[in-house]
């Protein structure tokens, strides 16, 4: 627990040129007409290190016995993204839950670095900035009222669509010779999630875990690092608090 101040900070000052990150969304699990879940957490994205923190806010609210609908927004670090999304839910006898949402984000990022040197002595500085769209599906299961305690799972499955570009420039400002790249290749998204939260009947600590592949950056392996500059952050991992209404 005394590394996590650490991690944010580090993740405070580092810099990179990373175009999605697994989303913090709450996995709210809504079991009755009228409910509302809001969600505030912090959450911390990597790739090998921490290079971003995020301020997230969840709503969602079960607007009869069957229909829901959830609103996120986040930001930090050079990122931003929202998504919207109606849905349905389901209860599993008295403990469990199953929901099914499908929606629409949008989000960006951006980053430009201070001079930089290559293997021939050179110096340069780069910015890279862009935006993309994902609408997906996502089915989350879980389970409710274990003492004082909630587990559940999800999976979001969507189409990552981006437009992104990435350029250097010289000592004087100009862009270097062929050191300008777009990137506008869509990819298939995967993004499972771990969520736990612990507490009373109203207010709850939540923590969850958030991986995330996509099939042109991660064509070779987990580790691959993208086309021409561009990498994503593997996993996020948030903590924050969860109230019911």
């Amino acid at each position: 627990m005394k590394r996590i101040p650490l991690l944010f900070a580090l993740a405070l000052l580092a810099t990179g040129c990373s175009i999605y990150h697994p989303q913090a969304v709450d996995i709210p699990l809504l079991e009755v007409a009228g409910e509302t879940r809001a969600d505030v957490a912090v959450g911390v994205s990597s790739s090998v290190v921490p290079d971003a923190v995020t301020f997230n806010g969840t709503i969602s609210h079960a607007f009869n016995d069957w229909l829901a609908g959830q609103a996120h927004l986040n930001g930090g670090t050079g990122h931003y993204y929202g998504q919207m999304a109606p849905g349905a839910y389901l209860s599993l006898g008295e403990k469990g839950v199953l929901e099914g949402y499908a929606g629409l984000g949008f989000g960006g990022s951006r980053t430009s670095s201070e001079k930089v040197s290559n293997d021939d002595g050179d110096t340069y500085t780069y910015a890279f900035h862009g935006h993309y769209k994902v609408p997906f599906v996502q089915a989350n299961i879980g389970l409710r009222h274990l003492w004082i305690m909630e587990l559940a799972f999800g999976m979001k499955v969507g189409a990552y669509m981006p437009s992104y570009s990435y350029t250097e420039f010289d000592s004087t400002g100009a862009v270097r010779p062929d050191a300008s790249t777009l990137y506008r290749t869509a990819s298939l998204l995967l993004e499972p999630q771990v969520q736990a939260r612990i507490g009373g009947e109203h207010l709850k600590f939540t923590t969850r875990l958030s991986y995330c592949w996509l099939s042109d950056m991660d064509r070779e392996g987990i580790f691959y690092g993208g086309p021409d500059n561009f990498i994503h952050d593997i996993i996020t991992i948030s903590m924050g608090l969860n109230y019911t209404f």
